[in-house]
């Protein structure tokens, strides 16, 4: 009977420890989205790094087929504000609580039923990682925007990470 007891116990302390922690396990990450730059959004107060992309950077400038230089990172980010704009976007957190080294949440996004970090391939703002897990691994959405030549595929460009490691270094963005 005494063995009973405890192991009532002990099941009533942690399903109470349990249920007391829920709220801090099932934050949810959902509302209006602020766009930082074409792979970094803003929601309910927490910065999301779009998982499985890399999106040219907010200084970045591209070059089109005629060799003009154009402002690609602000474009990326005024496209991306205008496909957000008045929708409900969620985040999920990916494995549960990634951050990257800047502290962004590493996140699969949706504004509805569309997959941003699709949307952003897709529309020639980013290039896929191809290391992505292959649920989401966005190297066809890429394949298209090249293909149409949509927004950096249009001209020229540095990789995001080349243009940042250069950047970083002193070097001209």
């Amino acid at each position: 009977m005494f063995q009973f007891v405890r192991l009532s116990a002990v099941i009533g302390i942690v399903f109470f420890a349990c249920l007391s922690f829920w709220p801090a396990l099932d934050e949810e990450h959902s509302g209006p989205a602020n766009v930082i730059d074409a792979d970094t959004i803003e929601v309910g107060g927490e910065k999301h790094r779009l998982y499985g992309v890399d999106a040219v950077e907010i200084d970045q400038r591209c070059r089109r087929r005629d060799s003009a230089a154009w402002p690609c990172g602000r474009e990326a980010a005024a496209a991306l504000t205008k496909f957000l704009e008045g929708r409900k976007v969620n985040c999920e957190v990916w494995q549960g609580t990634t951050r990257d080294a800047h502290g962004r949440f590493v996140s699969v996004c949706y504004a509805g039923g569309d997959d941003i970090s699709s949307w952003v391939a897709k529309n020639g703002w980013a290039v896929a990682d191809r290391d992505a897990n292959r649920l989401y691994n966005y190297t066809s959405d890429e394949g298209t925007a090249r293909f149409l030549r949509r927004g950096m595929w249009d001209g020229t460009f540095d990789p995001p990470a080349e243009w940042r490691r250069r950047h970083q270094a002193g070097g001209q963005p």
